[in-house]
Order: structure tokens, then C-alpha cells, then sequence
């Protein structure tokens, strides 16, 4: 039978396979899914190379290690990573105008491109952190420069800027968000977000407010982009006298009707006055059960 450590390296790599993401042993211990217990580098390492059980079931390829084709895998990782490296550029200047805007405390990178794993059609996914009592007006400021720009998903004809993640300060424990008892796309989701923008310290209240994570996912740190990594963004623009109440019922009459069906029923479409979360083609359950049949030969 295979150890505990044996079993989580597996696990991790099964994750990761559902994304054709080969994974180097280091990034194996710093994204180890539920160990049980601490675990060092060095263990995970000698794991890699001296576990048969283990070594029966991944392919390795230049450092890299998969639950599949690693060495296709490790191209494509490559390729992706360019795309991403642009993508970058203009997600940062993006945030140059988000930042300023009034009533917005942080913006961070989020999914594939904070992974640096996005292709050609991939969108720029961006997270938004609101002051409380403001999430519908800086929602609307945010989005009316996107539209008159036409740089919204289907709009843009390359990189559309998708804003469809809003929270307060006040709102930033996750753990209501899990789809059941696990949800492992949402752990690597919280901890790979990628902060541009943090005019408030909302990521030192993020990271206390999901101490969840560390269960699973204890070696993994939230990321810190070191000052000159991040854009440099001035002061907020003036206040303007929008009425909140205003500008929700303006947002409101014009979801779309996919938007407005799956509202609330469950996590993936959330409406409130303290998070905005339109994630209708959500595919954490499908992610889930994929992690769930590759476990089953354990």
C-alpha cells in the first residue's frame, strides 16, 4: 500500500493532469494536496526517485513529471507561457486605469493566467476587491470603460479583459463558496491569485480570513510580487456622486438571462451587495469528479 506522502504526490499530480500541467518536484511540494502532516522538500524529492509505486505511475521528462504525456505536456506549457508573458502586459495596463478608479481597494490576476498558462483565446480574468456598500458602483465604473472600448469577452478580437469577479473587504472568507466538504479547484484558485493592486491590505485580510487553506494546501503561500514586478498605480480619481442604489438597479435590468436563472441557486452565480460572481460555466464539479476517478485506483 502506498504511504501517505505516496498517495498526496499522487493526488497532486492526478489535479494537475486534468490541466495537462506537468509539474517540477519543487512545484509538487509547493502544491502537495492535503498531506495530513508537514512535509519537507527533501521527502518529497526522495519520494520522486525512490518510490516504485510511484514511479509505476508518472512519466518524467526533463525535470517535469505528469500523469501523462510530460513531454507534450511540457511544450505546451511553454507555448502558454509566452501567451501568458503577453497577456500580462496588457492585464497591467489595464489595472493602471482599474486602480485609480474610486471605491476600488485591489484587483489581482486570476485562473489560467495566473498560472501563466493561458492560449491564444484565453481571456484576461481579473478579481476585484471593492470598498463595503460600493461593489455595484465600482462594478459599473469599472466595466463602462471595457464596453466603450470594446474589451469584453466576444467583443474583443484578442485578450478581452473579463471582469466577473466582485467582492467587498468584507467579504473575503471563501470557504462558503466550496461546491462540498472539497473543493480543490477553489484552494489552488485563492492561492494562486496574483495581486497587482492593494491600496487597503486586503490580501493580509484574505490570507486570515481562509485559514482553511492550510489544511489543504499547507506548503503553498499566497503570491507576493515584489514593487517593481507590480504596476505602478496612482492615487484614486476624485469621488463622483454616483447613488449606489442607482447604479445596482441599472446593472440589475441588464443580466442576461443566463445570469439572472442560475442567480443564487447555488455558488457559481452569486449576486449580492457584498460579492458579484458571475461564473456560469463553472466546472468545478466536473474537475472534482475527474481528481475523484483517478483516486479510485487507491
Amino acid at each position: 500500500m502506498p504511504s501517505v506522502l505516496e498517495t498526496s504526490i499522487y493526488r497532486t499530480l492526478a489535479y494537475f493532469a486534468y490541466f495537462k500541467y506537468p509539474l517540477t518536484s519543487f512545484e509538487i511540494w509547493k502544491w502537495l494536496l492535503e498531506p495530513g502532516q508537514p512535509v519537507s522538500l527533501f521527502e518529497v524529492i526522495q519520494a520522486l526517485e525512490g518510490s516504485t509505486w510511484l514511479q509505476a505511475k508518472f512519466k518524467k521528462y526533463h525535470g517535469f513529471y505528469a500523469l501523462g504525456e510530460v513531454d507534450v505536456w511540457h511544450t505546451d506549457r511553454h507555448l502558454r507561457f509566452l501567451d501568458a508573458m503577453r497577456k500580462y502586459h496588457k492585464a497591467e495596463r489595464a489595472v493602471q486605469l482599474l486602480g485609480r478608479l474610486p471605491w476600488i481597494d485591489g484587483v489581482a490576476v486570476c485562473n489560467s493566467l495566473s498560472w501563466y498558462q493561458t492560449k491564444q483565446d484565453s481571456d484576461i480574468d481579473l478579481f476585484v476587491i471593492t470598498r463595503p456598500g460600493r461593489i455595484w458602483s465600482a462594478r459599473l465604473l469599472s466595466t463602462i470603460p471595457a464596453i466603450l472600448l470594446r474589451q469584453r469577452p466576444g467583443e474583443a478580437a484578442s485578450d478581452p479583459v473579463c471582469l466577473s469577479f466582485f467582492c467587498t473587504d468584507q467579504a473575503l472568507n471563501f470557504e462558503k463558496l466550496k461546491i462540498s466538504a472539497t473543493d480543490p479547484y477553489l484552494a489552488y484558485w485563492c492561492r494562486s491569485l496574483v495581486p497587482l493592486v492593494d491600496h487597503s491590505g486586503w490580501m493580509e485580510k484574505f490570507e486570515m480570513q481562509n485559514s482553511w487553506l492550510r489544511a489543504v494546501l499547507p506548503n503553498a503561500q499566497f503570491v507576493r510580487r515584489a514593487s517593481r514586478f507590480r504596476p505602478s498605480v496612482k492615487l484614486h480619481l476624485p469621488w463622483l456622486p454616483l447613488s449606489e442604489r442607482l447604479a445596482k438597479q441599472l446593472q440589475l435590468e441588464r443580466f442576461p438571462k443566463v445570469i439572472r436563472e442560475l442567480m443564487n441557486l447555488d455558488t457559481r452565480v452569486v449576486v449580492s451587495d457584498e460579492m458579484l460572481k458571475f461564473h456560469e460555466h463553472d466546472a468545478r464539479q466536473q474537475i472534482r469528479q475527474a481528481l475523484a476517478d483517478k483516486l479510485a485506483v487507491l
